[in-house]
């Protein structure tokens, strides 16, 4: 892809971290805002002729899919819900094998408030194909998107026995461990995920991103406890690491999602106006963008070691879809302010696009007073 093949240019000196008179904000100066979940131009309402359009369309071609996802998307944007409700249940009726039309149905019952049917919903994803790893996945991420922590873990440890050396799904099993507060089970996890050879790098640097965060808040707590062997010996496995940048930043965002064969890309607008995305990955404060994934799930990450004054905008943008499962992308975007010192903090933003080249503002990092 060309926007791939794009040269990044050289940082100035004055560009570079840790250059002279640059300092890392205080963590009272450092707020998140979270804003949306979806894009404002997500669903479309139609109107009454192109209703009519469209089942006119899967009267003609009853057996395509895309038109049958498009029929009930538009009900459901017209606030048609008991519309929507029906064309889902008949579509799964017919095709009930097919996950977009569980996931279809799903979705309306989510629309309807009737969270608990949903659920039903959505579990016979797996119980269709129990041992499809994309399916468990799947499932798991709109449980994490519900707050049911505890079910997503069963679920990615269900993919996990299709694929146990899947590195992406111990890398994603090894984040729920850790908001779960199973630290052991997520050390001894992503440990293995980096010394692991056949490890991408595009996984392999995310997790040791991870440990690092993991190690500092290990270290933090034994300098608190008094143990000062443990905690540098703790240092020396930080350091090991060698992350760039290090393991204290101002900000960092990790993006990831739920579709193979899909490109989502992280976007964030530095205070300056400055964008870091996939075709500009330093920023001249220093901020930086770690790989671009375009095959599918993430992570891709940006830290920012000293944050400017002003507001950093965080987006998420659905580049391109290669007929994967499900044609919308979801996943998830954790900012960790003030990373690796003693106040740190993380926050779990869920995000859903509904169609290629659409975009969600998921939120801002304010630093200081800026607007």
């Amino acid at each position: 892809m060309l926007r791939r093949l794009l040269p990044v240019a050289l940082l100035a000196a004055s560009a570079l971290p840790g250059f002279p008179g640059v300092a890392h904000a205080s963590a009272s100066s450092l707020t998140l805002v979270k804003l949306d979940s979806e894009p404002k131009d997500g669903l479309k309402k139609p109107t009454a002729a192109e209703l009519a359009a469209m089942r006119h369309e899967i009267e003609e071609h009853p057996d395509d899919r895309t038109k049958r996802l498009a029929l009930v998307r538009a009900l459901v944007a017209a606030r048609d819900l008991d519309g929507a409700l029906a064309e889902a249940q008949a579509w799964r009726a017919k095709d009930a094998y097919n996950l977009v039309a569980v996931r279809a149905l799903g979705d309306v019952h989510m629309e309807r408030g009737e969270k608990e049917e949903a659920e039903r919903v959505y579990s016979a994803i797996v119980e269709l194909l129990p041992g499809d790893g994309d399916a468990q996945r799947a499932l798991a991420t709109l449980l994490k998107q519900r707050g049911d922590l505890p079910a997503a873990l069963a679920r990615l440890n269900a993919a996990l026995q299709a694929r146990p050396d899947d590195a992406r799904l111990n890398f994603e099993l090894a984040d729920v461990e850790l908001r779960l507060g199973k630290n052991d089970d997520a050390l001894a996890r992503l440990t293995k995920v980096v010394a692991t050879k056949e490890t991408s790098d595009q996984i392999r640097y995310p997790a040791k991103q991870r440990l690092g965060q993991l190690y500092g808040e290990l270290r933090r707590s034994a300098k608190a406890s008094g143990d000062e062997t443990k905690a540098k010996a703790l240092g020396s496995k930080l350091d090991a690491l060698d992350l760039k940048g290090g393991a204290e930043n101002d900000i960092h965002v990790y993006l990831t999602w739920d579709t193979d064969r899909t490109d989502v890309d992280l976007w964030v607008t530095t205070p300056s106006g400055e964008k870091v995305f996939y075709e500009h990955k330093q920023g001249h404060g220093g901020e930086s963008l770690f790989d671009d994934v375009t095959n599918g799930y993430g992570p891709e990450s940006f830290t920012a070691k000293s944050a400017a004054p002003g507001d950093y905008k965080i987006e998420v943008n659905y580049y391109s879809a290669r007929r994967g499962a499900f044609p919308e992308a979801r996943g998830e975007i954790v900012v960790v302010l003030d990373e690796g010192r003693a106040t740190e903090r993380k926050q779990v933003l869920p995000y859903r696009l509904f169609a290629e080249k659409q975009t969600v503002t998921v939120a801002k990092v304010r630093v200081g007073g800026g607007k």
